[in-house]
């Protein structure tokens, strides 16, 4: 049984018309929300499959906060007492950032234009949808017995049946605004990505001559070894064939073109179209060709790190002051771009770099790039705002930066600059 089915019984029309009641949202629209918001996070579950990193913390999480399915056998009981509800509510809240880190606003925002409901109410069912979730994967792990690599064998075969659940009008939505891009890439279409089954024990041929062994029934036990032995063969003729396929995307990727760094972040529509009628995530970019060049200077002419900058001269003082809450906003100074583009001026170079340094030397630090413009060309003000950010992230993931860190959004007015937010410290 996969999470889906697991969670459907656990999400009965009865717990779905209480939470409806609690939030004061019709059931239709609450039932869509939550189907909505497990989609999701089974998305971001199975998308850090992709790090061994990623996997081994949240195995640990689970190991931490670990209730063996007590949530899940009984979610009526929980909402039922305000006490519970609380808690559950309070520990989902910083389950859903850690699942999906600098995307938490983004998905609330999501699921409440998907499905009609409030702003609140999204907020209160993706605070009590994860940590159901999560309790449903504890429950499989302490069924199973499941070590680290048993757990990414079994989200990752939530790939598939994911793209076979999720609605097309939530697949267009969550892919671009949630950074969930890479499940779109070889890695996770081209392979299975799971532990490969022992092959069945073959009972070995009798001796010719052996006299207990009748003639018949050894003809047939090797007609029956030779017709066993053909789909053995082609499916190790389809695992070379992968290999190669995989070696060569690889060698395209870090050798042949080292420099090009998921331009498809940059243009979310073509993003969503590419992806949903392609098999694979190479798409031919669309940007203009100032902002390949200037992607490309960036893989290969990295400023020198600045430890003293304007920007590092206004975070440290507050990154390491405990005491100030996250959530601050410092300007950009240092950003700037080339008039009615997206593209980076040069000048920009050791700000980004500088940036990059302060990520690596805080490293639970996550952070939002707000993109603004008023003088777009060729397309609106908004779009260009979500353009010039992603192009300072790229330049960030060149750095070395992982992409669960950085988030990325356009603010429509506001000059033609960007700045920074710190969405945790």
């Amino acid at each position: 049984m996969n999470l889906f089915d697991t969670l459907n019984e656990a999400l009965t029309d009865e717990v779905v018309s209480k939470i409806a009641k609690l939030t004061d949202e019709e059931p239709s629209k609450t039932k869509k929300a939550l189907d909505g918001i497990i989609c999701t996070l089974v998305a971001g579950l199975v998308r850090r499959t992709g790090s061994t990193m990623s996997v081994n913390m949240l195995y640990n999480q689970i190991q931490k906060g670990n209730q063996g399915g007590e949530l899940i056998g009984d979610v009526m009981s929980y909402l039922n007492k305000k006490d519970k509800l609380d808690a559950i509510l309070k520990s989902g809240d910083a389950l859903v950032s850690q699942i999906f880190p600098a995307y938490k606003s983004p998905l609330i925002s999501m699921i409440g234009t998907y499905a009609g409901i409030k702003k609140n109410s999204s907020t209160m069912y993706s605070s009590l949808a994860t940590p159901i979730l999560i309790d449903a994967v504890s429950r499989e792990v302490n069924n199973n017995k499941m070590d680290v690599d048993a757990l990414t064998t079994f989200l990752a075969e939530h790939h598939e049946p994911l793209f076979k659940r999720v609605p097309e009008e939530l697949l267009e939505k969550m892919i671009p605004q949630l950074g969930l891009q890479e499940l779109l890439s070889p890695k996770f279409t081209s392979s299975k990505r799971i532990i490969a089954p022992k092959p069945a024990s073959v009972k070995p041929k009798p001796a010719p001559n052996t006299p207990s062994q009748p003639v018949a029934e050894t003809e047939e036990e090797e007609e029956s070894s030779e017709s066993s032995a053909f789909p053995v063969k082609w499916l190790l003729i389809v695992l070379v064939v992968l290999a190669l396929a995989a070696g060569g995307y690889y060698w395209y990727q870090n050798y042949y073109q080292p420099s090009q760094v998921s331009e498809t972040e940059i243009d979310e529509t073509t993003l969503v179209a590419d992806s949903l009628n392609t098999s694979d995530s190479t798409n031919t970019p669309t940007d203009s060709a100032a902002v390949k060049d200037t992607t490309n200077a960036a893989a290969s002419n990295i400023a020198p790190a600045t430890t003293s900058g304007a920007l590092t001269q206004a975070l440290e003082p507050y990154l390491s002051d405990n005491t100030k809450p996250a959530g601050q906003v410092f300007p950009m100074t240092g950003v700037s771009f080339l008039k009615g583009s997206q593209a980076l001026d040069n000048k920009s170079e050791a700000s980004i770099t500088e940036l990059a340094e302060l990520l690596k030397k805080y490293p639970k630090m996550q952070v939002r790039i707000q993109g603004h413009s008023t003088d777009a060309v060729g397309v609106d003000n908004k779009s260009m705002a979500t353009k010039r950010a992603f192009a300072i992230k790229k330049r960030l993931l060149v750095a070395g930066i992982t992409d669960t860190r950085i988030d990325a959004i356009g603010i429509q007015g506001s000059g033609d600059k960007a700045d920074l937010k710190i969405v945790s410290k």
